[in-house]
């Protein structure tokens, strides 16, 4: 049964998994031009980069730069919304957002409606010497954008498992089986966000096909049957599957779920804040595979050449040390700049990490297991189309 839904997803899917050529606009090489006054920037985030440093980083940036800036606009929305936004400015014949911020969802769909600005290599000699500041995990996360997007955040995220009493370090799940055995004898004490609005329950489900051996873990639509029959069967334990993180995080520290897929950013993060009990435990899968996730900056199609000058200028800030050093304090432990790190970054950012950064845990942890690229932006588009398909609307069931 269903592995027949699948076929007809992938079927559904055939139109839309490879990416269309972009447009004109997508791909001008339109010549950047110092504005003759200061201008005002919009900035739309849809992955939740202004709270991780990233507005400091541009408030930072207007301060030193007010021939550049008058003033910056900051504006959020869900990853989903976002491409939405954008078509209609652009169908309207004014955009009127000057930069994106996102993960590789918010790339993906704007790639599919050819809404961004083709930076590199149109672009390289106003942005920083890649090869300087990328090693090669940063460097295949920059390529998989095709050029159009910078990488302003980098972490080797997770997943891996958070849980809270009565559940103990000898009773937590560590691997998919034990996982699917503990969501069975507890029913609705474990879930997931849904991924497409949620930086963990992507990394979850893009870790299992390496778990459970699938045949092609960069490919959801025909090389992840053991994963998507897995999903399924875990979901009739499941009774709800929280529209974001944030709401994840709420109800696992209101007690409603003991067992949760987190990521190093949210376990940090939602400790910090409270959200998560004092004392939530954490554990490894026994094979452990980490995706790796990090953050764009984007450029939409059709700004003005005084905009797309002021971009180029602020996104090369934005990978500089300074601005990078900023987001260490923010639930991260490492950046889109290898040469920026907790060792280096002085003492504020070194205090941060022994109070949130479970010393005795991550250094090690970190070491442990495989580290994966993520799906591409169109691949991870069809991975959200099945799950919300089959997994996310028969919940329950």
């Amino acid at each position: 049964m269903f592995a027949s839904i699948v076929v007809v997803a992938a079927l559904g899917l055939t139109a839309c998994s490879a990416p269309s050529a972009p447009t004109a606009a997508s791909t001008s090489t339109a010549k950047p031009a110092k504005p003759s006054k200061p201008i005002q920037l919009t900035i739309l985030d849809g992955g939740g980069d202004l709270k991780g440093g990233g507005q400091a980083a541009i408030d930072a940036f207007v301060k030193a730069n007010p021939d550049l800036v008058s003033s910056v606009s900051y504006q959020t929305a869900a990853a989903t919304d976002v491409a939405g936004k954008l078509l209609a400015q652009s169908s309207g014949g004014a955009v009127t957002t000057s930069l994106v911020l996102g993960g590789p969802d918010v790339l993906g769909s704007l790639q599919k409606q050819k809404l961004l600005t083709t930076q590199l290599p149109a672009y390289a000699s106003s942005l920083p010497d890649f090869t300087k500041i990328q090693d090669a995990g940063r460097s295949n996360f920059q390529k998989a954008s095709n050029g159009q997007g910078i990488l302003i955040n980098y972490d080797q995220n997770g997943p891996f498992i958070d849980y809270q009493s009565p559940v103990t370090s000898s009773d937590a799940p560590n691997t998919p089986q034990a996982l699917l055995a503990w969501a069975k004898a507890n029913p609705g004490k474990f879930s997931y966000a849904q991924p497409a609005n949620s930086g963990s329950g992507r990394a979850f489900i893009e870790t299992l096909p390496y778990i459970l051996g699938d045949s092609d873990p960069s490919e959801p639509v025909h090389g992840w049957t053991k994963t998507w029959a897995y999903l399924k069967d875990l979901g009739k334990y499941v009774t709800s599957y929280p529209s974001s993180s944030s709401l994840l995080a709420q109800q696992f520290g209101g007690g409603q779920l003991q067992v949760i897929p987190t990521v190093i950013s949210h376990d940090i993060s939602f400790r910090k804040a409270g959200t998560y009990p004092a004392g939530t435990g954490i554990t490894l899968f026994k094979n452990q595979n980490w995706i790796t996730d990090g953050h764009y900056s984007m450029i939409p199609a059709g700004v003005s050449p005084e905009t797309l000058y002021v971009d180029l200028k602020l996104e090369s800030y934005m990978v500089g040390e300074e601005a990078q050093k900023q987001r260490l304090s923010t639930g991260v432990l490492t950046t889109a700049n290898k040469n920026v790190t907790t060792d280096n970054s002085g003492d504020e950012v070194k205090a941060f990490v022994e109070q949130w950064g479970r010393p005795d845990f991550y250094p090690e942890a970190l070491k442990t297991g495989k580290v994966r690229v993520p799906l591409t932006p169109d691949a991870l588009q069809n991975a959200f189309t099945i799950w919300q398909q089959n997994i996310g609307s028969s919940v329950g069931q």
